[in-house]
């Protein structure tokens, strides 16, 4: 919610600057404002409408740089979960390729005793 603020102006003398009444008539507008016045009012003003934007802006960034820090510490952990899963699967794989490779070995061995066994009683018959 904007905030309203009471600013008051005060106007710094510059040493230099000549104190006679006629240059300080010549910087009176014709409304009878001077117009340094006006300007410091303004710049003032302006100061202090900006500052409330200029503060939520500035948290703003702040906000966006921790999510953006958050987000990219996010990716980089997938990444690595992506890695490890990888890793799992090709372990699991190479464990149920190994696991194949003994069945089948067994499966080759019970084949060869099964057809030695056939062979034999064949053979039997063949005798008989």
């Amino acid at each position: 919610m904007p905030v309203c603020k009471e600013v008051k102006v005060q106007l710094l003398e510059d040493a230099g600057t000549e104190k006679d009444p006629v240059t300080q008539e010549k910087r009176i507008s014709p409304s009878g404002i001077d117009s340094a016045t006006t300007v410091a009012a303004a710049t003032a003003a302006a100061i202090a409408t900006a500052a409330p934007l200029i503060k939520v802006q500035s948290e703003l960034e702040a906000k966006v740089n921790s999510v953006t820090e958050l987000l990219n510490k996010l990716q980089e952990t997938d990444k690595q979960l992506q890695r490890v899963t990888e890793q799992q699967t090709t372990m699991q794989n190479k464990q149920e390729t190994l696991h194949c490779h003994d069945h089948e070995k067994q499966m080759n061995v019970f084949m060869e005793q099964h057809i030695r066994h056939l062979e034999k009683l064949q053979q039997q018959q063949i005798d008989i």
